[in-house]
């Protein structure tokens, strides 16, 4: 499974987050490499609200074992079965 993390932009306002602000994010998906992935990853994001993606970094989770955080064990489990799962960090960078 493809780890890929980074930040966005919100594009639109939610009840937690605010519109314009940049947050951090983790997101798995189920097929490799990354390069391969990044139109289905953008298109992914933006559908979600999402804009102005950078990925800092990316890597390959063998074990799901190793995930300690509940949130992305369950988008681990999401991604495996739907492709694709992200958590956004609800706190903006500054």
């Amino acid at each position: 499974m493809l780890i890929i993390n980074g930040t966005a932009e919100l594009m639109k306002a939610t009840d937690h987050l605010n519109k314009g602000d940049r947050y951090e994010f983790n997101m798995f998906s189920l097929n490799m490499p990354l390069e391969d992935q990044l139109t289905q990853i953008e298109d992914y994001l933006v559908t979600r609200g999402w804009d102005n993606i950078e990925v800092t970094n990316n890597g390959i989770i063998d074990d799901p074992n190793v995930i300690e955080h509940q949130v992305l064990q369950s988008a681990y489990a999401k991604a495996k079965n739907e492709g694709f799962a992200v958590t956004i960090n609800n706190q903006a960078l500054v």
